[in-house]
């Protein structure tokens, strides 16, 4: 199953092609560019948080440009993409049709991420990738914001175009011969994460329009001078991006239900527990918005409830884990690179989800609010868990993306460094905050545990950086020299671990 470059086309044929590998490697290309960015920027945050005092950026407001950069362009312009690359490869092929339901719609859809990016990019707002009022709406500096929520608004629009052709053709075109309980797992993430989308989005859509009418001076909704509640925005803001969280993570997840039972050379222990997970959490994603925002003066009724609905998410995320243990338990294991990420990325989640019981529990919660705790949670989620089944997925595909194999030696050293270089960061920043670090600060006072741990988190954010460079390398010189794949086999683990529903996909 070579998918695509096998053999080499004009790159026009390429960017002006509506088939689905077509636009698949579009998504992967430009999702893997914006990934290099916006790490370069996060190397620039931790070098000039290595010591107290102004390092290498000149000012607050020039570091506060950058972290905005970082958060929006690894979210938007990294993660989803890569997740649409995926899916716009593997999901037609899964469900036996020829193409994505809406081909057109789908090269539109990309097309809109380009534009969007360089908005972003070009402008370097200054307000955070939560765009928080009254600063977003009084002092944030235009054209900067302005472009910043015209690129998040185009980058919305594109993920609801995405979501209808995924959730189309999932449910449309899928083989008469094959049932919803049938289709494959990873389809099923795509097809769950979809419905959040579809469900989430249409509410930032109008929070970002209300936010561009109050910095217009035409209304006044989020702005307290007249009479505006910031804390609305909040609401807004979170009832898309908490479920949002799940949107980035269940495709992930469904990379790493492909990946274990392959490696594992066994079948996966429950397919239906996985499809009840995903459903699950799909709901309980809508449940639990406001514990981000415990400290607003929220009633203890109203805490109490947002606190069970999002420990209500546990229970999902338990049942993925214990699905790919059991998986694991007793197969046949082979620790090629993508099982590494991937059985990394497994640990790594678990860790997170830990530490996302602390940000649940009201008490626990006011301790470590607004500190370096939340950053270490939430990229733990984001690097530990997301970052890492992509980019097991993308070793996984590489063969039968290029028809030829990268580089093993160096997908594994890419994968322990970055395995150290993860832990070292986002572990030290949890106890960072719970000495008591603020987040999205521009210098800090010399503290000697402040300074050691920044120091720490610093010091594993070049590791990665470096493994990421490695990785580079692996890529680019594995699919014009690697050696040439088995694409029946790439990794040699048996002919019965192939797609068995392959020789019955109409033509790629």
């Amino acid at each position: 199953m070579v998918l695509e470059l096998q053999k080499p086309r004009p790159i026009w044929q390429i960017m002006f092609s509506t088939h689905h590998t077509d636009v698949g490697l579009l998504y992967l290309i430009t999702s893997i560019a914006f990934l290099f960015m916006g790490g370069a920027l996060a190397l620039a945050i931790r070098a000039e948080l290595f010591l107290p005092g102004s390092q290498i950026i000149a000012d607050s407001m020039t570091f506060n440009r950058i972290f905005t950069v970082h958060g929006t362009t690894l979210i938007f312009l990294f993660i989803i993409p890569f997740a649409s690359a995926v899916g716009n490869y593997f999901v037609p092929i899964m469900v036996r049709y020829k193409d994505m339901a809406y081909p057109k719609l789908n090269a539109i859809a990309f097309w809109m991420i380009p534009p969007a990016g360089a908005l972003i990019w070009l402008g370097f707002a200054d307000f955070t990738w939560y765009a928080t009022p009254p600063y977003s709406i009084i002092s944030a500096p235009g054209p900067a914001a302005d472009m910043w929520i015209f690129g998040l608004k185009i980058l919305g629009i594109s993920s609801v175009l995405g979501a209808i052709n995924f959730i189309v053709t999932i449910l449309k075109c899928k083989h008469p011969d094959m049932s919803l309980g049938q289709v494959p797992l990873l389809a099923w993430s795509f097809l769950a994460s979809s419905l959040i989308i579809l469900v989430a989005i249409p509410t930032f859509a109008a929070a970002l329009l209300m936010l561009l009418t109050d910095r217009l001076g035409v209304s006044g909704f989020f702005n307290p001078a007249m009479g505006g509640d910031p804390i609305a925005y909040a609401h807004l803001f979170w009832f898309t991006f908490h479920p949002e969280v799940y949107v980035l993570v269940i495709p992930a997840i469904g990379m790493m239900y492909e990946i274990i039972p392959r490696f594992s050379r066994k079948p996966i222990f429950s397919h239906s527990s996985g499809i009840f997970a995903f459903v699950l959490l799909s709901v309980v994603s809508f449940s639990s918005w406001a514990h981000h925002m415990y400290a607003t003066g929220m009633s203890f009724t109203e805490k109490t409830v947002f606190m069970i609905g999002t420990l209500a998410a546990v229970p999902a995320s338990a049942m993925h884990v214990f699905n790919f243990i059991a998986t694991m338990w007793n197969g046949r294991i082979r620790f090629a690179t993508p099982m590494m990420w991937a059985v990394g990325g497994i640990a790594l989640f678990f860790s997170a989800g830990a530490g996302g019981v602390v940000n649940a529990a009201m008490p626990l919660d006011f301790q470590t609010h607004d500190s370096y705790w939340v950053v270490g949670h939430f990229h733990l989620f984001v690097m530990g868990t997301i970052a890492f089944g992509s980019i097991g997925y993308l070793y996984y595909m590489f063969p039968y993306v290029t028809g030829r194999m990268y580089n093993e030696k160096m997908g594994k050293v890419h994968f322990v460094m970055s395995f150290i270089g993860t832990v070292l960061v986002f572990f030290t920043q949890h106890v960072l905050g719970l000495y008591g670090m603020p987040r999205r600060i521009f210098d800090y006072p010399p503290i000697p545990e402040w300074i050691a741990m920044n120091q720490i988190a610093s010091v594993g954010a070049m590791i990665i950086g470096t493994s990421m460079v490695i990785f580079l390398i692996n890529m680019i010189h594995s699919s014009a020299k690697g050696k040439i794949a088995d694409t029946d086999d790439p990794f040699d683990l048996g002919g019965k671990y192939y797609y068995p529903f392959e020789s019955k996909n109409p033509h790629h």
